[in-house]
């Protein structure tokens, strides 16, 4: 066979090769025209571990979403939009209102009816710093301004305190002890483990908390075991962060 034979067997070859394999390209195939395929977004969504409750006593007379189970759910989910900056949840796990009490809440139209407060209490016992709202629109944007400025809540305990607020017994009443750290707190503000405290109610058919009012004292010494002492018994091995603690 010739040269220019040898040439165009080679040639065909190569050309065969390119059918069949693909050349000079490391994808199967062409890619499509611009506007043919959109491109998706990529959707990142936060994921928020789940916090264990264990519940050391409750009552099963109570109802359903009054036990200490879904009300520690309840704070927790709270918490989590809390130091999230999650204002959708806020929204939707904290009501409160100015005006009387609404219907799904209290039929007796008591007034005032919510609140959210945080006082920081000197060794006095006298309040020294606080913020209060009985309004909706100031508590998210209170929130919003909490968390830039770091602040994050770690709840220890909760224990329920009764059904019937406001004369409605889908109403149910709490105390808890948890953690806040922020940015612009005192150094003194709760001690070295920053420790808070207060109460709260929420209504158990809708879910939502409508009262919370939290303290801490000015130079507190207890650690947060010591704290957390009064609600609830320690489960064996308990460890305050690792899991939440409810009782009745």
């Amino acid at each position: 066979m010739g040269v220019c034979g040898k040439i165009a067997g080679t040639l065909l070859s190569a050309t065969l090769l390119c059918l069949f394999a693909g050349c000079g390209d490391e994808t199967e195939s062409d890619p499509p025209d611009a506007g043919s395929q959109a491109v998706e977004p990529v959707v990142v969504e936060r994921t928020i571990p789940e916090t264990r409750v264990i519940v050391t006593s409750h009552n099963a007379s109570l109802e359903e979403g009054c036990r200490p189970r879904p009300v520690a759910e309840t704070v927790i989910r709270f918490v989590d939009a809390f130091n999230y900056g999650d204002q959708a949840m806020l929204s939707q796990v904290f009501f409160v209102s100015e005006g009387p009490s609404p219907a799904d809440f209290s039929s007796a139209g008591y007034y005032p009816w919510s609140w959210y407060s945080v006082n920081e209490v000197g060794q006095s016992g006298k309040i020294e710093d606080g913020f209060v709202t009985y309004d909706q629109t100031e508590l998210l944007r209170y929130f919003a301004r909490r968390h830039q400025q770091g602040e994050r809540l770690r709840l220890f305990k909760g224990a329920l305190t009764g059904t019937g607020l406001l004369d409605e017994e889908s109403n149910v009443g709490f105390v808890f002890v948890l953690a806040r750290h922020a940015k612009d707190l005192g150094p003194d503000v709760g001690g070295p483990a920053r420790i808070a405290y207060g109460k709260g109610a929420l209504n158990c058919r809708n879910g939502r908390i409508f009262t919370w009012s939290m303290d801490m004292k000015i130079g507190e010494k207890r650690t947060e075991r010591e704290a957390a002492a009064w609600l609830c018994k320690d489960p064996l091995g308990w460890r305050p962060g690792r899991t939440v603690v409810a009782c009745t």
